[in-house]
């Protein structure tokens, strides 16, 4: 008899990387596309009917999406993509489960970050978890008494609480939000504006590698940011007083540059009788957007059969 499996789909601006996993959460194939047109919503749907053909020979039971935005999830409907315009309001699991003749579960992408993480990763025996996903923006969940935590939209957007007024031109289209201090794109601007015209860089994992050859301007530019997202994450740890915080994401790879700056300025900043047996750890599992989406697909599905049970 064929296993049950799960399609999960971690979807970017410029990517969708896409998985089959086991019920166990092992995945089983991977593929990434790569394109700027899946901002599109047409192409964006055409791609994921494509991906069917890819897996077929699997006996896929559901699909799940994790998308970079604020998601009702009960009714898998975008309210809006910050930093991907075009879809607002959009009901892209009705829209979807009529063209692949599967159910679809759509959730915040760092949800499904922070769910493979809780189920198979860094947070398996923890209660209560503060995610961060450190890339062009800041995507965040958080759990609480192994929960993630909802109410009628899909996360708790962290990365929009504002930390500044009158600065930094946010994709919510608001200012001064934390991750326009600490995204990929704020990351790149700032360095590019303190080196001048004598280096320029294009992604923030350049400034990294500059930063192991202590370019003092790349050494300015992870100071910058271990200090606003320290002050930041103090607030945080004094709201949810979290057994651990767990970086993924882009960004995190600079981990060994920022991580002094950044625990010594969350001790700093928050009370401490907050910080005790706090960690700051950096994800665990590869691929967790893809798996995590799978695991939406397949608990989603489980519930209601518990629900009838009892």
């Amino acid at each position: 008899m064929a296993m049950d499996t799960y399609l999960g789909i971690d979807w970017g601006g410029t990517y969708i990387k896409a998985g089959v996993i086991d019920s166990e959460g092992k995945l089983l194939k991977k593929k990434i596309y790569s394109s700027q047109r899946l901002k599109e919503k047409e192409f964006f749907i055409f791609e994921i009917t494509s991906l069917l053909e890819n897996f077929k020979k699997y006996k896929l039971k559901g699909i799940g999406i994790g998308a970079p935005g604020i998601i009702n999830v009960k009714k898998g409907f975008i309210y809006y993509l910050p930093n991907i315009p075009g879809w607002e309001n959009f009901p892209l699991k009705s829209y979807l489960e009529k063209r692949v003749s599967l159910p679809v579960f759509v959730d915040n992408d760092a949800n499904l970050f922070a769910l493979s993480e809780v189920r198979l990763g860094a947070a398996k025996d923890l209660e209560r978890v503060i995610f961060l996903t450190l890339g062009t923006g800041l995507g965040s969940s958080v759990i609480f008494d192994k929960q993630i935590l909802r109410r009628e939209n899909s996360a708790l957007e962290l990365g929009h609480v504002p930390i500044s007024l009158g600065r930094n031109l946010c994709g919510c289209g608001n200012y001064g939000c934390i991750e326009t201090f600490v995204g990929n794109k704020y990351l790149v601007k700032r360095f590019n504006k303190l080196s001048g015209k004598k280096k320029q860089v294009k992604e923030a994992k350049e400034i990294y590698q500059l930063g192991l050859k202590k370019d003092a301007v790349a050494l300015k530019v992870w100071g910058e940011f271990s200090f606003y997202l320290g002050r930041f994450l103090a607030g945080m740890v004094n709201v949810f007083n979290p057994q651990a915080i767990i970086l993924g994401g882009g960004v995190s790879g600079a981990y060994r540059l920022f991580r002094p700056g950044l625990i010594a300025e969350i001790k700093k900043q928050a009370m401490w009788p907050n910080l005790k047996g706090l960690k700051l750890k950096k994800a665990k599992m590869k691929n967790a957007g893809i798996i995590g989406a799978g695991l939406l697909a397949k608990e989603s599905q489980m519930k209601p059969r518990l629900m009838e049970r009892a």
